[in-house]
C-alpha cells in the first residue's frame, strides 16, 4: 500500500492531537499537584504498618501518645512545606483547616474510641485514599460534572468511591483482626458495610459546595458514619 502526503498529514495531525491531550493531562497533574496527592495519601500507610506492630486493645495511653506525636510531626512538616504542595491562591486560613481538619478528625476518633481503633484508622483510610483519589481522578479524566455541583466531576466522585471503599474496608478489617483485640473480629463483609457508610458519607461531603475545607467536611462526615455503622453492628 502506498503512502500519500495526505496520509502523512492525517497521521501527523492525529499524533499532534494525542500529544496535546497528553500534555493537557500532565498540566493538570504537575509536580506540585503530585506532591500534594502524595502528602495526602502517605499517612494512609500507617494502618498497614501497624499490622506488623503488636499493640494493645484498647489502645494504651502510650499508644495514644505515640499517635498524637506522629500526627503532630506530620502536620508540622506539612505546615512548613505548605508552599511546595498548596495550590495557588490558598491562604493561611485554608492551610490550617486543610492540615488540622485532616489530622484532628482521625485523632479525635482514635482518642474518643480507644477500644475501637479500627474506626479511627478507617477515617484515615477515607481521607487518605478516598478523598486523595477524588482529586487525582478528577484532574486525570475530567469529563462530565456532577448535577449538584458543577465544580466537581463524576470521575472524581467515582474515584473516591472505587478506591476509598476497598482500601478503607481492608484497613478496618485488618485492625479489627489485631491479635490483641478484645472484641470479635469483623468479617470482610462487615468491614465493607462499615467502610461503605464512611466512604459514601465522605464522598458526598466532598462534593458539597461550601467554604468549609473539604478535609474538615470529609473527616467529620466519615467519622460520624463509621462510628454509627460500627455501633449498629458491634456496639460501642
Amino acid at each position: 500500500m502506498s503512502t500519500t502526503p495526505s496520509n502523512w498529514s492525517s497521521a501527523a495531525t492525529a499524533l499532534a492531537t494525542t500529544g496535546a491531550r497528553a500534555t493537557s493531562v500532565w498540566d493538570r497533574l504537575d509536580a506540585q499537584e503530585l506532591r500534594r496527592r502524595a502528602s495526602h495519601m502517605a499517612p494512609g500507610l500507617l494502618p498497614f504498618i501497624l499490622w506488623g506492630i503488636p499493640h494493645r486493645d484498647p489502645l494504651s495511653t502510650t499508644a495514644q501518645v505515640i499517635f498524637v506525636a506522629i500526627f503532630v510531626a506530620l502536620t508540622a512538616v506539612l505546615f512548613l512545606q505548605w508552599s511546595r504542595i498548596s495550590r495557588s491562591g490558598v491562604g493561611s486560613g485554608d492551610r490550617i483547616a486543610a492540615i488540622y481538619g485532616y489530622a484532628c478528625s482521625v485523632l479525635l476518633t482514635l482518642l474518643l474510641f480507644p477500644a475501637h481503633a479500627e474506626c479511627g484508622l478507617a477515617v484515615l483510610g477515607v481521607l487518605a485514599f478516598g478523598d486523595g483519589s477524588a482529586t487525582f481522578f478528577g484532574k486525570l479524566f475530567g469529563g462530565p460534572r456532577l448535577l449538584w455541583n458543577p465544580n466537581k466531576s463524576i470521575a472524581g466522585f467515582l474515584g473516591f468511591l472505587c478506591v476509598g471503599l476497598p482500601v478503607t474496608a481492608l484497613i478496618y478489617w485488618g485492625e479489627s483482626n489485631n491479635l490483641e483485640a478484645i472484641g470479635p473480629p469483623a468479617t470482610m463483609s462487615q468491614a465493607a458495610l462499615v467502610a461503605a457508610a464512611g466512604v459514601v458519607a465522605g464522598a458526598f461531603a466532598e462534593t458539597i459546595e461550601s467554604r468549609v475545607n473539604d478535609n474538615v467536611r470529609v473527616g467529620l462526615a466519615s467519622a460520624f458514619a463509621i462510628v454509627s455503622a460500627h455501633a449498629l453492628l458491634f456496639g460501642l
